[in-house]
């Protein structure tokens, strides 16, 4: 009896997740995953499991992860992880998910579609569920193929973004929530999208612009909206813009200065719960004013043959307040 998942096992048989070190499609023996090349190390080496179940795909000579530390760990996380009643206190005061409800909704509209058979959606960084996700997972009509650097009761495989073990033109969407922020190399990470998404496939991609730093040393680069579009600059745009706006930001600055000053994150969201109100001021101004100050950005696109897009165009692009 297989240990894996039924679509996992799905994905690992019908060639989907490919070997991370040669992307040559995988087999199961017994209870352990081998490569099929057979000039592969893995093809002798099985494929490492964390869990007996949850497998290990990933290129270690080009990760900064540990392989020894997700096997002594279990597959850990990083960094400490909120609990549910933080998380409850940041829908509430850091941000609205009601645009994110929204994309996800036309993210699953979008999404190619073919008889008798579901898409397959891969959520990059899926170890916990986003902020407004929670509507994917209860869509009866496609195939959650979830990944993150750690385990979690979300997650199928673990893998790193910048090298997905994914066949060529396999997928059918991709969703990547909060999480070009903390790769290294976002170019290589949509890069690979693209690789592994169908012709048509869709994308939908949320990045933070004008938020402080979290997940400390694993935080490393932001987005205008318009960097943001030119990070996806290889998909047809269906849909891109703020989140949340001036107001959020203000919020962001509030909490962070009073954790500098009360060296406290507890006392520093207390404080900040006093100001949430302050969020609101994201209604008040220009959505083109929103744009140039928002805290997050979003972008949904599609993978398209005949799509072109040159530098100038992005110029063309620009949908802040400071238009001429």
């Amino acid at each position: 009896m297989k240990p894996f998942s039924p679509l996992l096992t799905e994905h690992l048989e019908n060639g989907t997740l490919v070997c991370p070190l040669c992307l040559s499609p995988l087999k199961i023996v017994d209870e352990s995953i081998y490569c099929t090349n057979t000039t592969c190390s893995h093809s002798t080496t099985e494929i490492p499991l964390i869990q007996k179940k949850i497998p290990i795909l990933v290129n270690f000579d080009e990760t900064i992860l540990s392989k020894d530390a997700l096997l002594a760990t279990g597959g850990e996380s990083l960094i400490p992880r909120s609990g549910n009643k933080y998380d409850t206190i940041k829908r509430i005061f850091w941000g609205s998910d009601g645009k994110t409800k929204r994309n996800l909704a036309q993210f699953l509209e979008t999404l190619p579609k073919q008889p008798g058979k579901k898409p397959t959606v891969l959520i990059i960084g899926g170890g916990a569920v986003g902020n407004g996700a929670a509507g994917m997972y209860d869509a009866k009509d496609i195939n959650i193929l979830s990944f993150d650097i750690y385990a979690s009761s979300n997650t199928d495989f673990i893998a790193d973004g910048h090298s997905l073990p994914i066949a060529d033109n396999s997928i059918d969407g991709i969703w990547i929530q909060a999480v070009l922020e903390h790769v290294m190399y976002p170019q290589r990470v949509v890069a690979e999208i693209h690789r592994v998404l169908k012709p048509g496939g869709i994308v939908y991609a949320e990045t933070p612009f004008q938020q402080h730093v979290h997940e400390g040393p694993y935080d490393f680069t932001r987005f205008t909206e318009s960097g943001h579009r030119l990070l996806f600059k290889d998909f047809k745009l269906l849909d891109s813009g703020f989140l949340t706006g001036i107001g959020t930001v203000l919020l962001w600055n509030v909490r962070y200065a009073a954790w500098g000053l009360t060296r406290s994150k507890k006392a520093a969201i207390v404080i900040a719960m006093a100001f949430g109100w302050i969020r609101f001021f994201d209604h008040l101004v220009p959505d083109s004013f929103n744009v140039d100050t928002a805290s997050g950005v979003y972008f949904l696109g599609r993978k398209d043959p005949n799509h072109k897009f040159s530098d100038k165009d992005i110029v063309a692009h620009y949908k802040g307040f400071q238009r001429r």
